[in-house]
């Protein structure tokens, strides 16, 4: 059910403004002030509100986010007469939905009704989206559960895989063993061949001497 209420100080001018939406669907409250019907806003039983009559400058300022604290998507309609530019821009700036000027005659009328009409369109829309919004995060919870818990998981196996520095230090001396043992053997293996060129080479020396003396 549609919950819209109509505030306003002069019981004449409330019953004349509730009476635009007499064959309307809407669920109708009647207050002399918007305080008297707070309950109803905190339960979102109502979720349009239209505020007539004259108010204080910093009351009308004050009162626009507190009910806007009560139900984020509630919306506001300010029905009063001219206003400074400076003030119907602070309200706007509050998140009032429409601001419209009291005038004589049928038009004032079909103007509320017109507004009230999109303002309950426009809070469906936003609670719509707040609903698959909703149901969008909870779907996902699951599935970011589910990383968190890999991510931790990662974090707690890897240490097992990480590289000790005591073994990378111990390979380290392993390799260069290796690498030295290696070594040798190739010297173990050239050394006897040097050596048999060298005794080639003193043997091809010493005969080249003893032919030359020969020759003297």
């Amino acid at each position: 059910m549609n919950g819209l209420l109509i505030a306003n100080k002069n019981q004449e001018s409330r019953d004349q403004l509730a009476s635009l939406f007499d064959q309307s669907e809407y669920q109708v409250v009647k207050a002399d002030a918007v305080a008297n019907a707070l309950e109803g806003i905190i339960n979102k039983d109502i979720q349009v509100v239209v505020i007539d009559g004259h108010y204080d400058e910093q009351n009308i300022v004050k009162l626009i986010p507190l009910l806007k604290k009560c139900n984020r998507n509630i919306s506001i309609i300010l029905v009063s007469d001219e206003m400074p530019i400076d003030l119907e821009r602070r309200i706007r700036k509050e998140g009032i939905f429409y601001h419209a000027l009291k005038t004589a005659g049928e038009d004032n009328g079909e103007e509320i009704r017109q507004a009230v009409s999109y303002a309950f369109k426009k809070y469906e829309e936003n609670t719509t989206i707040q609903a698959a919004t909703r149901r969008k995060e909870k779907a996902m919870f699951p599935i970011k559960s589910m990383l968190s818990t890999i991510a931790i998981t990662l974090m707690l196996v890897t240490p097992a895989f990480a590289v000790d520095t005591a073994q990378t230090y111990s390979s380290g001396i392993l390799v260069m063993l290796l690498v030295g043992f290696c070594g040798l053997l190739i010297v173990a293996q050239l050394v006897p061949a040097v050596l048999v060129l060298f005794g080639l080479t003193k043997a091809a020396v010493q005969g080249a001497s003893e032919k030359n003396k020969h020759q003297v």
